[in-house]
């Protein structure tokens, strides 16, 4: 009999859920950490942005977002860099661009340790990688904004 091969891997759900998780506790992080003055002058703008957005701020964080950042990030610079640094030099460089590709300073933390999240899901995931990546991505845009708007 012929063993048919899932739409997602078996571990897809696990990696969903941490990266919520991660979205819900990095967003609670940058509420209540004293950041200087000069990282919350550039976050504001971009804080700002997500209250006021709408749908088409929705679409991006839950659709366009995940899917051309995990595919420039992820199967673009890991991938590229992950036969030829190894997992760990590639998820530190690939989740460094994520963060500096954020523009400010407290969202370029937050993004770096997502990035290496990022990584991580890419890695554990047997096939179906990028797929994978986009929902975690997705699942910790949506969780942050479902707990903190």
């Amino acid at each position: 009999m012929e063993k048919r091969q899932r739409i997602l891997p078996d571990e897809w759900l696990f990696c969903v859920i941490c990266a919520a998780a991660a979205g819900i506790a990095g967003n609670f992080l940058i509420r209540i950490l004293p950041w200087p003055a000069f990282m919350l002058e550039s976050f504001r703008p971009a804080a700002e942005t997500s209250v006021r957005g709408g749908s088409a701020f929705l679409a991006a964080a839950l659709l366009a977002g995940p899917l051309a950042e995990e595919a420039v990030f992820r199967s673009g610079i890991y991938g590229f860099l992950r036969p030829r640094l190894g997992t760990r030099a590639s998820a530190f460089c690939s989740a460094l661009a994520f963060g500096l590709y954020h523009g400010n300073w407290i969202q370029g933390i937050y993004g770096f340790m997502m990035g290496i999240l990022l990584a991580w899901g890419y890695e554990r995931s047997r096939y179906r990688k990028y797929a994978v990546v986009v929902l975690m991505h997705g699942a910790a845009n949506l969780a942050a904004l479902a707990v903190f708007g």
